[in-house]
């Protein structure tokens, strides 16, 4: 079944510039600022956090994905829609762009009374999709955006 997309964490937002790193785990890879740390949430395949933002990726298997209608002949743009619409977001809300070899969409949320901005990534590997949040507090969303997309491209599955 397609997960919920929603997944925060608490942010801060005192960002000092680092230097990037390369995180590696269960066949995904991406680089961040060095700042980043991994940490465990069963919902997802792997999670990394900074003080300002959260990253979450989830593979999701073809085989698994067989039971509500995607398979390895279903497009990025297939995945990314099905997501959209398992999580009953209201499509007028959400833009779905073409970037490259992923696909990916904004939207915002309330989480624990806290507004949080997300940029949804979505990736097709060999076997699986892979869907990437990257997110932050709503009120830094003009800072992260283009971060978020810059983070996105180096990802590897």
């Amino acid at each position: 079944f397609l997960v919920a997309i929603l997944l925060a964490g608490g942010c801060s937002f005192n960002e000092e510039e680092s230097n990037n790193k390369q995180y590696s785990d269960n066949g995904f890879s991406i680089t961040l600022p060095s700042d980043f740390y991994k940490k465990d949430l069963a919902s997802v395949t792997v999670y990394y956090e900074s003080e300002y933002a959260i990253v979450t990726a989830l593979k999701e298997s073809f085989t698994t994905l067989e039971t509500v209608g995607l398979n390895s002949n279903s497009s990025i743009e297939d995945y990314a829609k099905a997501v959209i619409k398992n999580n009953k977001q209201d499509d007028a809300d959400l833009q779905l762009s073409e970037d490259g070899n992923f696909a990916y969409f904004v939207y915002e949320k309330e989480v624990s009374g806290k507004e949080f901005y997300y940029t949804a990534v979505v990736y097709k590997a060999a076997d699986a999709f892979w869907l990437v949040n990257f997110a932050c507090e709503d009120k830094n969303k003009e800072e992260y955006s283009e971060k978020f997309i810059d983070w996105a491209s180096t990802v590897e599955v």
